[in-house]
C-alpha cells in the first residue's frame, strides 16, 4: 500500500504542471467573474488529468505482471475505462462549456462499463430490512453513480476543496474496506488519496490550477463506486447507510442545492452562489478554516461509516448524522437559508392541507349545520310565523298607540 500512495503521490505532483501548460495551450482556463468564480486571475484547469493518470500508475504498478484474479482484473479496467471517459468528457467541458443535458447523458454512459462487468445492486439493506430490487438494481446503481459524480462536481467550488473531500472520503473507505478484508477496494481508494495528495500541493489557497470538470465527476465515480463495494454485505447487497456516511457531504450540498433551487423557483441545472462552501465564505470565514471545516465533517462522516461497518450499529449513524446537521443548520453553517425557505414554502401547503381534512376530522355540530343552512332557516321562519299570536285589529291600533306614546 505504501508504493501505491507513493507512485500516486509523486505521479500526480510531477504530472499537474503539465497538465497546467496544456491547459493554458488549449484554452481551458477559468476566468473570475465576480459572481461565483472570484478567484483573483485566471486559473487552468484539467488538473484532473494528472490526477486520473497517477492512479492509474499507482495501480498498475501495485500489481505488476501478477494482476490477481481475473474479477480483479476486470473490476479495476471498467473503473479506469469509465473514469476515462468522464475524464475526456470533462476535459471537453471545461474547454467548451457543453449543455446540462448532454452532460448528464454523456455521464449515463460512463457508467455502463463499470455496471456491465457486473457493479450491480440489487438489494438494499436499512434497519435490518433488505428491500430486493430486482431488474430495477440496474437503474439504481446508475442513479446512484450519477448521484455521486454530480455532487462532487457541484462541491468543487472553492480552492482545494473537492480534493480534500476526495481524500478523507478514500481515507475512510480504506479503513472500512479494511474491516471486510476488500483489498481490491483498499488499494483503489488509497492510489486515490495519493495522487490527490501530490494534486493538492498545486491546489492549496492560492490554487495555481484547478481540478476542472474532468477531476471532479473522476473523483465523483471513483468514490461512489468504492462506497458500494465496501458497503456490500453480500455480493449484490450494499448497507445504503455505509454508503450514505461515506458520500455525506457531498450529498449533503447536493441535497441543499435540490430544495434551495426547487422552492426558489430555479431550475436544478443552474449554478448559484448558494453552496455550503459559498455560504461559509460570506460569512466571513477563512478559506482556510472553510477547508478545515468540511474536511473534518467529512472525516467525522467517515467514521461513523466505520462504526457500522464494525458495529452494525445503524440506528445511532442516522441519529449522529442528522444531529450534527441539525446542529449546523441551528448555528447557521450550513442549511440555514434551505430550511427557511421550505418553511415559508411549505406552511402554504400544510395548511391548505389541515383545512381540507379538517372537516372530515372535526364536523361541525348538528345547529352550525342547521344554522347554515338555507333550507333549514326558511322553515324555521315559517315556524316562528307559525307559533307567534296573532294580534286583532284593534290590539294592533292599541299596541300601535302605546308605541307612539312611549316614543
Amino acid at each position: 500500500m505504501t508504493l501505491v500512495v507513493a507512485l500516486a503521490f509523486v505521479g500526480s505532483l510531477l504530472l499537474t504542471p503539465l497538465a497546467k501548460t496544456l491547459a493554458w495551450r488549449f484554452g481551458a482556463v477559468s476566468w473570475p467573474d465576480g459572481d461565483r468564480r472570484l478567484h483573483a486571475r485566471p486559473t487552468a484547469l484539467w488538473g484532473g488529468s494528472a490526477v486520473y493518470l497517477a492512479v492509474l500508475l499507482g495501480v498498475a504498478a501495485s500489481y505488476g505482471p501478477f494482476p490477481g484474479t481475473f474479477n480483479t482484473v476486470v473490476l479495476l479496467s471498467a473503473v479506469g475505462v469509465s473514469t476515462g471517459m468522464l475524464c475526456l468528457l470533462g476535459c471537453y467541458d471545461d474547454r467548451c462549456e457543453m449543455r446540462a443535458l448532454w452532460k448528464l447523458s454523456g455521464q449515463i454512459v460512463s457508467t455502463l462499463p463499470v455496471i456491465l462487468v457486473g457493479c450491480c445492486i440489487q438489494r438494499v439493506v436499512l434497519f435490518g430490512y433488505c428491500v430486493d430490487l430486482g431488474w430495477l438494481g440496474v437503474l439504481f446503481t446508475m442513479g446512484w453513480l450519477v448521484l455521486g459524480i454530480n455532487a462532487m462536481n457541484l462541491l468543487d467550488g472553492m480552492d482545494g476543496l473537492a480534493s480534500t473531500i476526495g481524500i478523507t472520503i478514500s481515507v475512510a473507505v480504506a479503513f472500512v474496506a479494511s474491516i471486510h478484508g476488500n483489498s481490491e477496494a483498499a488499494l483503489m481508494a488509497v492510489a486515490l488519496a495519493g495522487a490527490l495528495a501530490g494534486f493538492l500541493a498545486h491546489n492549496l489557497p492560492p490554487a495555481r490550477i484547478y481540478l476542472g470538470d474532468c477531476g471532479s465527476m473522476v473523483i465523483g465515480l471513483a468514490v461512489s463506486v468504492l462506497a458500494l463495494q465496501v458497503s456490500l454485505v453480500t455480493p449484490r447487497t450494499a448497507n445504503a447507510t455505509i454508503a450514505v456516511a461515506l458520500l455525506f457531504v457531498p450529498l449533503l450540498d447536493t441535497g441543499l442545492a435540490v430544495v434551495r433551487r426547487t422552492f426558489n423557483g430555479q431550475g436544478l441545472f443552474v449554478a448559484d452562489r448558494g453552496h455550503v462552501h459559498h455560504r461559509l465564505l460570506d460569512r466571513g470565514i477563512g478559506i482556510w478554516r472553510v477547508l478545515g471545516l468540511l474536511g473534518g465533517f467529512s472525516l467525522l462522516a467517515g467514521a461513523v461509516a466505520w462504526v457500522v461497518a464494525v458495529s452494525g450499529n445503524e440506528l445511532w449513524a442516522w441519529v449522529t448524522l442528522a444531529t450534527l446537521t441539525a446542529l449546523a443548520i441551528n448555528r447557521r453553517l450550513v442549511g440555514h437559508e434551505e430550511w427557511s425557505v421550505f418553511r415559508r414554502s411549505a406552511a402554504p401547503v400544510v395548511t391548505r392541507w389541515v383545512r381540507r381534512l379538517r372537516p372530515a376530522a372535526s364536523p361541525n355540530p348538528p345547529h352550525v349545520i342547521a344554522a347554515a343552512s338555507p333550507a333549514a332557516a326558511s322553515s324555521d321562519t315559517r315556524q316562528a310565523e307559525t307559533d307567534s299570536p296573532r294580534l286583532l285589529p284593534a290590539e294592533a291600533a292599541d299596541s300601535t298607540g302605546s308605541v307612539g306614546r312611549a316614543a
